[in-house]
């Protein structure tokens, strides 16, 4: 079988990230994040998640943790920022900040 150039995943020993919003869902039982991170590790993948769930059955099943809150900022009514803190893991070696404007959200359809 030849192989598929255009294929972006062909190099399994290529890093990979995936972002996820709220994959725990209500679920933050142990045993059924494991096969989560089992797969991620196998194919190189970096998680993302996104959730506003927490404890240490989550926690411990990451080598970083940052807390994200959103602050309403104080100077332009209306405008909110992410303010970062660095809970658990290897300190970055270096921090850079961003700026993203959402301006007008098309509504989802689903």
């Amino acid at each position: 079988m030849r192989r598929d150039d255009t294929d972006i995943f062909a190099d399994k020993n290529e890093g990979k990230v995936l972002i996820m919003d709220n994959p725990f869902a209500q679920t933050n039982a142990s045993h059924l994040l494991i096969p989560l991170m089992d797969m991620a590790k196998k194919s190189n993948t970096q998680l993302i998640c996104l959730t506003g769930l927490g404890g240490e059955s989550i926690y411990n099943r990451f080598d970083n943790i940052y807390v994200l809150n959103l602050i309403a900022a104080s100077l332009r009514g209306g405008t909110q920022y992410l303010k970062a803190e660095h809970k658990r893991g290897k300190e970055p070696d270096e921090l850079v900040t961003a700026r993203i404007e959402v301006g007008d959200q098309m509504e989802l359809l689903f």
